[in-house]
């Protein structure tokens, strides 16, 4: 590769996402429908000589500048295993908020990482680079397989790639938080305690479980609204105003502050983006459309 190349990091939606308590090993085994939708970040990469990874990060969304930015952990993890000496640059236009739950670090990482595969010569095995992916986060798998929708069990690093769902209308509301995923499963790990709720795994799923909108409308849950709403009663309202919109779907994404909603029609999520204009101070409605 030589000078700048441009790629778009697209932001995902959870149609749906089950938690289950961990066995010895601590990680919580997870079931959940990835969506990647359009909202996306902006991102410009090249190698240089000069060795190490620097990133510049501008837009309306902010990320960390230095090492810690999971792109930069991208190229230096790809680079490593590449065996490459040279170093890489790379310039974020940051859309997507972080905290959100919409996967923005975990795109912008799987983005790196196609970029450095197809620049340099010997790039690993695209097996190789999807277990880089997960060793980077379990979002990260689902973007870098570079696929509209998907089922992830496990740590989410297990996919089974679904097609035919027709693209939708969305609304994307994007509360002025962010919410740790680590303290998101800390609540939801007390609430188990507090249930009982016992161990567990994530079944197989049949491509007639996304067949259609109205078959994933009706299994569509995110175990992380009890314990996120308690954190932040405000989220549980926007939820409520969502649902009184008339959608196919409304819910929080992952384990983050960012719900959405999906229409049948364009007309149908105007009208109801209209009627949300005073939902709550410092939270901004967004249209957006998935998968893609």
């Amino acid at each position: 590769m030589t000078g700048w190349r441009s790629v778009q990091a697209r932001a995902k939606v959870n149609l749906g996402l089950r938690i289950f308590a961990p066995p010895a090993d601590g990680y919580h085994p997870i079931e959940t429908l990835f969506c990647r939708i359009d909202l996306a970040d902006r991102l410009r990469v090249r190698l240089r000589d000069e060795p190490g990874v620097a990133i510049r990060v501008s837009g309306p969304q902010t990320a960390p500048q230095g090492p810690d930015n999971l792109a930069a952990r991208a190229a230096t993890l790809f680079l490593e295993r590449a065996g490459v000496a040279a170093g890489v640059e790379i310039e974020l236009e940051k859309h997507i908020p972080p905290g959100s739950g919409l996967g923005g670090g975990s795109s912008d990482a799987a983005a790196v990482l196609r970029v450095l595969a197809d620049a340099v010569e010997a790039p690993p095995a695209p097996d190789e680079q999807l277990v880089l992916a997960a060793r980077l986060g379990a979002d990260v798998s689902f973007f870098a397989a570079d696929t509209p929708l998907a089922f992830a069990r496990g740590r989410g690093e297990r996919l089974q790639i679904c097609h035919g769902l027709e693209p939708r209308p969305m609304l994307l509301v994007l509360p002025d938080v962010a919410i740790s995923t680590a303290e998101a499963y800390a609540r939801w790990d007390e609430r188990a305690a507090d249930q009982g709720t016992a161990a567990g795994g994530p079944a197989e799923r049949a491509p007639s479980d996304v067949a259609s909108w109205e078959r994933i409308s009706a299994e569509a849950v995110n175990d992380f609204e009890p314990v996120i709403f308690g954190l932040r009663p405000d989220l549980r309202l926007i939820k409520e105003r969502l649902s009184g919109t008339a959608p196919l779907i409304a819910l929080l994404s992952g384990s983050g502050s960012a719900l959405f909603a999906v229409y049948e029609s364009e007309r149908q999520r105007d009208e109801a983006a209209a009627g949300l204009t005073d939902i709550v101070a410092g939270v901004t409605v967004v249209s957006a459309r998935g998968p893609v």
